[in-house]
């Protein structure tokens, strides 16, 4: 059996009449699966409502297809979706995302990123179990530099504690 065609869903996802766009969002939590991930963050960056953005949020938090890590990662990198990466940040760990493969995109995201996104990357990497040796070794050498050229203290603290988190998975000290 083939996927449902999810174009039309997807293009009322961007309707201005809120109405059209609480219909698609029922019909993608019926029906959605990995592709209406990109389609679900356009309409978040664009929607008015908080109402629809609530229900947006809500539905990338408990996003659990196969294949929404990746599709949540590769969204960090597009640019007309820069104002919603604090939400895509946030849906990674709402919904216990396995993002153990994309260690370096988060750290860059942290170290080029607002205050919000530093501190949501954090919260993601706390909340992940695990992460291969070399990417956090590579990441805490990064972190380190990057908080020490921070002109934002707040920003260099959340860094630091970035740094401090990596430290511990691997059984190091802030001294070592």
């Amino acid at each position: 059996m083939s996927k449902p065609a999810m174009e039309p869903v997807f293009a009322a996802l961007l309707s201005a009449d809120d109405a059209k766009v609480l219909g698609a969002l029922a019909a993608v939590e019926a029906r959605g699966d990995v592709r209406a991930i990109r389609p679900l963050l356009h309409a978040l960056a664009g929607a008015r409502d908080q109402g629809v953005r609530q229900r947006i949020t809500s539905l990338l938090n408990q996003v659990k297809v196969p294949g929404a890590a990746a599709e949540l990662i590769a969204a960090l990198d597009e640019p007309t979706l820069a104002g919603v990466r604090p939400a895509v940040l946030s849906a990674l760990w709402n919904a216990g995302l396995d993002v153990r493969d994309h260690l370096e995109v988060l750290v860059g995201v942290a170290i080029s990123g607002t205050s919000e996104e530093c501190f949501e990357c954090l919260t993601v990497v706390e909340n992940q179990e695990l992460w291969p040796e070399r990417a956090a070794r590579t990441s805490v050498t990064r972190l380190r530099k990057a908080a020490a050229a921070e002109a934002d203290p707040y920003k260099a603290t959340l860094l630091n504690d970035l740094r401090a988190v990596l430290d511990d998975h691997l059984g190091r000290t802030a001294e070592d």
